[in-house]
């Protein structure tokens, strides 16, 4: 189940920042979790800066620990190495671990070109 929840919230994650991507051409930080009885919600707090957005998220997320089993902090980024954009998605779970994925992409008008995810280990944030 762990698997499965995190696999879930990363293509929720990814599809939804995608979508407002292509039609926004940017996006504000957002949350999404995996309740105990297993449906999916999204999180939006925060007005603000991208910062204060992530924070905001952040803390709903640590507020709904009773309620969720999975969360995912999702905020868009600027990678310094190539200049280009990427889709950071932080993922954890209660009863697992807390990854990062990383997906570059550039934008060419309403169209994202993605590139292939990148994993990599982070710190639990949430519980």
């Amino acid at each position: 189940m762990v698997q499965a929840d995190l696999d879930d919230l990363l293509d929720a994650a990814i599809s939804l920042a995608e979508k407002k991507l292509s039609e926004r051409g940017e996006f504000f930080p957002f949350g999404m979790a995996v309740g105990t009885g297993g449906g999916m919600r999204m999180v939006e707090a925060g007005v603000g800066t991208a910062q204060q957005g992530r924070e905001m998220n952040l803390r709903a997320l640590r507020g709904m620990r009773g309620e969720i089993r999975a969360a995912a902090l999702v905020v868009d980024v600027l990678l310094p190495e190539t200049g280009s954009s990427g889709i950071e998605v932080h993922l954890e779970h209660v009863d697992g671990p807390a990854i990062g994925v990383l997906e570059p992409y550039t934008l060419d008008g309403a169209q994202v070109a993605a590139a292939p995810l990148e994993g990599f280990t982070a710190q639990r944030t949430v519980w």
